[in-house]
């Protein structure tokens, strides 16, 4: 349940990944859940990889997620697991990010709105088989390419694309357009964010850094400048291109023409991240 565009002989090293913009729901999955479809689809970054359809192919890798993020969450630890929800110990060790899952936000989300998901505990084997169906390709592909990357040029520029409510961002006097994490400082570095938050400022957008979003999991995991994988989370107000309400796509021409200017001349400079 991946859609990609992999270069064969890529003429710089950098990937986009799109985590959340997945909208299917297997049968096992709809099987088990008491809330409507409807309400369920609210967690997804609403249709956010057409944001990249203007990026040329030989212009940057691309990795998208087909499967909704309610079903499995991309964006956590493999140990993301809350036992209490299945009707047998899942995982032995001690889980991961035991913040999200106090939110029933794991790898398998239990509560969207405030509302349990599933209609009762979920058997071990519905664990195994998601994650190995939906959970580990996506990961695999993604480790491989930037291995590959690294191995090519010696470092690699990944981003993860991710979309986020405007009531989230309610603090703020002028709520920004962007927000780029990238875990304040150790997944990338300096050089690289300041490249981006100027390119989005080109167009006219408002950009904060870390605030409120630092980056998830990925970001976490795979970012490491040390080794030369420099990753940014790149999370847009859906307001930019989206009804909010309605849940349809509203002038959506305007990211895609930016995003496809930004990758498509890729101008941070390579050489200086070799250094």
């Amino acid at each position: 349940m991946l859609s990609y565009n992999i270069r064969k002989n890529p003429k710089n090293p950098v990937l986009i990944t799109v985590p959340h913009s997945g909208s299917f729901y297997p049968e096992l999955f709809k099987k088990h859940i008491k809330l409507d479809l409807d309400k369920i689809r609210k967690i997804e970054d609403y249709q956010s990889d057409k944001i990249l359809k203007l990026i040329k192919k030989e212009s940057v890798d691309i990795l998208i997620a087909k499967c909704s993020r309610a079903v499995v969450d991309l964006n956590r630890s493999r140990k993301s697991i809350d036992n209490d929800m299945f009707n047998e110990i899942v995982l032995i060790d001690q889980p991961d990010e035991k913040k999200m899952i106090s939110y029933g936000l794991g790898v398998f989300p239990k509560i969207i709105s405030n509302k349990l998901i599933f209609k009762t505990k979920l058997p071990a084997s519905y664990s195994r088989k998601l994650l190995e169906e939906y959970y580990d390709p996506f990961h695999k592909v993604l480790s491989n390419q930037l291995e590959f990357l690294l191995k090519k040029f010696g470092f690699c520029f990944h981003f993860d694309l991710h979309t986020m409510p405007s009531k989230a961002l309610k603090h703020f006097k002028v709520k920004p357009d962007i927000v780029l994490g990238n875990n304040f400082g150790n997944s990338s570095c300096e050089n690289l964010v300041n490249y981006i938050k100027n390119s989005f400022e080109k167009f006219g957008l408002k950009v904060e850094i870390n605030n409120p979003y630092a980056g998830g999991f990925i970001t976490r995991k795979y970012g490491n400048p040390l080794v030369g994988i420099e990753t940014v989370q790149i999370e847009i107000n859906r307001s930019l291109y989206m009804d909010e309400k309605n849940f349809r796509i509203n002038n959506i021409y305007y990211l895609q023409n930016i995003f496809s200017e930004i990758f498509n001349n890729f101008g941070y400079s390579f050489r200086l991240a070799a250094e």
